[in-house]
């Protein structure tokens, strides 16, 4: 015991004259050659306005006005400015040596951080590392009264200017390894902007409990109350408020707020943390997220950590009302009637490149998927698997309207090669038109369509101008409203109704006993040979030409033949017309003369494999078959 009081007498001693030797030292003194050591570590000039040393058991350096000058390209002369930088000094580790910081307080600091245009940091500073090594320092906490923070990146026409108020970090170590242990602010605005959108975040009171270097920081606990994001960019403006944040070390989350005034919420589970900064390893997550009146269930796991990141699980979206959306939108201007000669498929590049940013294995599941036309669909499947660029979204299925669509899409970026097969059936013209709030318009008529096509391009244009498959639909018995047909506001099918029953001004409905398309795609060149069929109760008509995707012209021959006995009309009944003309506005003419002509090569060059079509030698081949011309349209490219 008294061994113990001496040595405890010996260390006041000690401790005594230190503090005695600083109360008498002048540190001003070694304000030059302060400037001159940072000046040093830095290649930057480093200016001191005062400094002195506060006196306690633990003594503080205080330096007022100080400042470190900017790169040489820097937008403006000073990195770093602040009134005042005080840092606490332990008095009894200084005796063995040790120098530990118990406190750095920052006071109203501005720094600008920024990037050039040639992609240089002004942080990187141009001096060689340094090799040697001096007594162990340590900092335990960091205080910051008011920072007011710049980001410039001239390269990426990016800026952000960040105000924090006040802030108590809690650090323990070696300043070469520091472990963060505790953040608290109060008080964060941040203004970003770039090129094309701007935003405002403001963040209120943060807490933050982690372990273990900063460079690998394992974030234990952060809780945030009250952030508020304002955006404008492209897609229109969109405040985010949440009123609590949470996340707990082992991955709980809880997100409470409003998304441009609506309440949004997310409740699941995320990798811990410390794994979630870090980003090394593969993140599950399962959340169930309300906004916007949408409910979504993931349960996922992406794994970011690779060159190219992956997403793999399940989406489930119990419904979406993509209507209702475009409802709430300002009313669209109604579209402007194509110029002549319009192109109908877009040249605009298609966005091959975005194939090759991410891999996937994802299956979306909606239950109930409105679109924006107004199309319900019901136990939509999507199962999307994406690998090295290559696309294949295999069984995609929905029921329509008592029927059913499947599909296989198939998208690669090697070659910007594009594929799908799709059938749909079971459901009726009738039922369709009533999804689009059209009644009485047609009664009955089963639907089914098969489409198998493939193709390559650059763009949608290019796509068509090469595409091959084929079309083939039908429609079973029907009845038709004639006056309602002007809500289909398609002149060329009231040109064609009114060429093929001459009785429709009389008579309120016309009767379709069947119809057909059926289109044969070689190189661009969608072909019918009469492939496409109308059986009404007064006629037929069947169809033969070409629609050519590449230039966008439309030439098709169509006959109609009276199938009944009519007193009224029946000459022009005998007449050939034509379709003819640009895509975005063909036109119907009637030929009085029965010259109509159908581009006769097309059977032979199908039979070859060609699928060319000669004008030179046509021959008629309108005339309407003897037998079921239904049958015979859904077929014909079999029977050459």
């Amino acid at each position: 015991m008294k061994a113990l009081k001496i040595i405890a007498g010996v260390v006041a001693v000690l401790v005594l004259g230190i503090v005695v030797f600083l109360a008498t030292f002048d540190v001003s003194q070694y304000k030059g050659l302060i400037q001159d050591q940072a000046k040093a570590a830095t290649g930057r000039e480093v200016k001191i306005g005062d400094i002195k040393l506060a006196i306690s058991l633990s003594p503080a350096i205080v330096v007022s006005d100080v400042s470190v000058a900017n790169a040489s390209w820097g937008s403006k002369p000073e990195m770093l400015t602040a009134k005042r930088i005080e840092a606490g000094t332990q008095l009894i580790p200084l005796l063995s040596g040790d120098i530990k910081i118990s406190d750095v307080k920052l006071v109203d600091a501005v720094a600008l951080l920024e990037v050039s245009k040639d992609g240089k940091p002004n942080w990187e500073f141009d001096v060689p590392p340094s090799s040697s090594s001096g007594p162990p320092l340590s900092v335990s906490g960091l205080k910051v009264e008011g920072l007011n923070l710049t980001y410039k990146d001239a390269k990426q026409g990016q800026e952000a200017v960040v105000a924090l108020g006040p802030t108590v970090i809690k650090l323990r170590g070696d300043v070469s390894a520091l472990e963060l242990t505790h953040l608290d602010f109060d008080g964060v605005k941040v203004d970003y902007k770039d090129k094309t959108q701007s935003a405002v975040v403001k963040v209120g009171e943060t807490s933050l409990d982690a372990k273990g270097p900063i460079a690998g920081l394992g974030i234990t606990q952060l809780s945030v109350d009250g952030l508020k994001v304002e955006h404008k960019g492209e897609g229109g403006p969109m405040d985010v408020t949440l009123n609590a944040f949470k996340f707990a070390g082992d991955g709980a989350v809880n997100i409470e707020g409003t998304l441009s005034g609506q309440p949004i919420k997310a409740v699941g589970t995320l990798a811990p943390i410390g794994e979630l900064v870090a980003m090394k390893k593969p993140i599950p997550a399962k959340l169930t997220i309300e906004a916007l009146g949408l409910k979504i269930d993931a349960d996922v796991v992406a794994d970011l950590s690779k060159k190219t990141p992956s997403l793999s699980g399940a989406v489930t979206i119990p419904a979406l009302d993509l209507a209702q959306g475009a409802a709430d939108a300002a009313p669209a201007k109604p579209a402007a009637k194509p110029a002549p000669g319009a192109k109908v498929f877009p040249a605009d590049p298609l966005p091959w490149d975005l194939l090759g940013t991410a891999d996937a294995d994802l299956k979306l599941t909606i239950g109930k998927l409105v679109l924006p036309n107004g199309l319900a669909l019901d136990d939509v499947v999507v199962p999307v698997k994406l690998k090295a660029g290559k696309l294949d979204a295999n069984g995609i299925a929905a029921n329509l309207i008592g029927g059913r669509v499947t599909a296989d899409l198939g998208l690669a970026q090697s070659d910007k090669r594009f594929s799908l097969k799709m059938t749909a059936d079971g459901f009726t013209a009738e039922n369709l038109a009533k999804q689009f709030k059209v009644t009485d318009l047609v009664a009955q008529g089963p639907v089914d369509v098969a489409v198998d096509v493939r193709g390559s391009g650059d763009s949608v244009r290019a796509l068509m101008a090469g595409l091959n498959g084929s079309v083939i639909g039908g429609m079973g018995e029907s009845r038709i409203r004639n006056d309602a047909l002007n809500i289909i506001g398609a002149d060329v099918i009231m040109q064609i109704i009114s060429a093929i029953n001459p009785m429709g001004n009389k008579d309120p409905y016309t009767v379709a006993r069947c119809a057909v398309i059926n289109f044969q795609i070689a190189n661009g060149i969608a072909n019918t040979d009469k492939g496409l069929a109308l059986v009404t109760d007064k006629m037929d008509v069947v169809s033969t030409g070409t629609i050519n995707l590449a230039t966008e012209q439309v030439d098709l021959a169509m006959k109609p033949r009276a199938t009944t006995g009519l007193s009224v009309g029946l000459g022009e009944l005998t007449q050939s017309f034509r379709v003819a003309g640009p895509l975005s506005g063909p036109g119907v003419k009637i030929d009085s003369k029965g010259a109509v002509k159908a581009l006769g090569g097309i059977g032979a060059a199908i039979a070859t494999g060609g699928l060319s079509v000669l004008a030179k030698g046509a021959k008629d081949k309108v005339e309407a078959a003897s037998g079921d011309v239904c049958a015979e349209a859904r077929t014909w490219h079999k029977q050459k």
